[in-house]
C-alpha cells in the first residue's frame, strides 16, 4: 500500500516505547521493530553476515549459523571505528527492509520502533515522528530491572543516545510513559489524527 503513513516510535533506553508500540499494535497497527529486525538480518542476509566475517573472522557465528553475540560484542565494542563499521553495514540493510515491509501493509498507518531514529538514517523513511519519553531515574530504574545491567552501564548507553529533550525537540508528538498513567487513551487519540492525516501526509 503506497499511500501508508509510517510513524516512527522512538525514545532513549527505559522510555517505555515498546509498551506504547504494543497498544500501537493491539489497536491494528503494524509496527516493525528496528532492533529485533537487525538481530535476525545479521544471521539471514548473506551481505551482512560475508562482510562481518571477513571483519572479524568465522567465529561471528557458531556452527549453526547463529550470532555468537558475546563473541561479537568483544570484537565491536573495543574499539569506535568497529561500531561505525558495522553500523554503516546492517543500518541500511535495516531500512531498506522496513520500506519493503511497509509497502506489503494493507493499512493507513504503519509503525517503525528504534532507538537510534536518526543516526540510523530511518528518519528518511518515515512522516511522522513520535517520542516516547519518561524522567531519567524512572527509565534507568526500568532498563535495570529489565535487563540485569548495573546502573552504571545504562547511564553508559544513556549517554551514547539521544536525549529525550532532544528528540522531543525534533518530534511531531510526544507521549510521557511513567508506568503510572494509561497510555491508550493517548494512543487512540494520535491515532485518530494519524488516520485523518494518512492521504496527505504520505513519502515520495
Amino acid at each position: 500500500m503506497s499511500n501508508v503513513l509510517k510513524l516512527a516510535i522512538t525514545g532513549t533506553i527505559g522510555s517505555g516505547k515498546s509498551v506504547v508500540s504494543r497498544v500501537f499494535g493491539i489497536l491494528g497497527v503494524p509496527v516493525y521493530d528496528c532492533d529485533s529486525k537487525a538481530k535476525m538480518l545479521m544471521v539471514k542476509d548473506k551481505t551482512i553476515v560475508k562482510s562481518l566475517k571477513r571483519m572479524f573472522g568465522e567465529e561471528c557465528y557458531d556452527e549453526n549459523g547463529q550470532l555468537n553475540r558475546s563473541y561479537l560484542a568483544s570484537r565491536i565494542f573495543i574499539d569506535k571505528e568497529n561500531v561505525r563499521r558495522v553500523n554503516a553495514l546492517v543500518h541500511p540493510v535495516v531500512k531498506k527492509d522496513f520500506e519493503r515491509w511497509a509497502l506489503e501493509q494493507n493499512c493507513d498507518v504503519v509503525g517503525v520502533e528504534t532507538a537510534i531514529l536518526y543516526e540510523s538514517g530511518v528518519i528518511d523513511s518515515v512522516d511522522k515522528v513520535l517520542v516516547v519519553w519518561a524522567d531519567r531515574e524512572t527509565a534507568i530504574r526500568r532498563t535495570i530491572e529489565r535487563s540485569g545491567m548495573s546502573r552504571s552501564q545504562v547511564e553508559s548507553r544513556m549517554n551514547n543516545q539521544m536525549s529525550s529533550d532532544e528528540l522531543l525537540l525534533l518530534s511531531d508528538y510526544s507521549i510521557y510513559n511513567d508506568g503510572d498513567e494509561p497510555v491508550l487513551p493517548e494512543v487512540i487519540l494520535l491515532l485518530e489524527q494519524l488516520k485523518s492525516i494518512s492521504n496527505f501526509a504520505v513519502s515520495d
